[in-house]
Parts: C-alpha cells; sequence; structure tokens
C-alpha cells in the first residue's frame, strides 16, 4: 500500500516541474517582449526629442510681430 503514497508523491513532483516549466517558459516570453518594447519607446524617445529641437529651432527663425 506504501506504493500508493510513492506514485501520489511521483505524479504530484511530475506535475510541479511541468508547471514550473510552462511558469518559466512564460516569464521569460514576457522578459523578452518587454525588453524590445522598452527599446522601441526608447528610440520613440529619442525621435520625440529630435522633433522637439526642431520645433524649436523653427519657433527661433520665425519672425516676430510688433505687438499692437
Amino acid at each position: 500500500m506504501s506504493w500508493v503514497v510513492g506514485l501520489a508523491w511521483g505524479v504530484a513532483v511530475l506535475v510541479a516541474v511541468v508547471v514550473l516549466g510552462l511558469c518559466t517558459f512564460d516569464l521569460a516570453g514576457k522578459v523578452n517582449r518587454l525588453s524590445r518594447d522598452a527599446a522601441q519607446l526608447s528610440a520613440l524617445r529619442d525621435t520625440l526629442i529630435d522633433l522637439q529641437a526642431s520645433i524649436a529651432d523653427a519657433q527661433r527663425r520665425l519672425p516676430t510681430r510688433p505687438a499692437p
């Protein structure tokens, strides 16, 4: 009868290993996706900073009208 207990523990360990493996796989995928998203956001931030500088430069070059 002790083989039933051993079998139950074996099945429980197998299920735990499978669940932990799936969790690890899922977390690794999410880390990769978040890393890609962070890189894209960083590139977008750099583009927006360049655009802001271009807008500021264009505003400085605009002729000013005297106030009435």
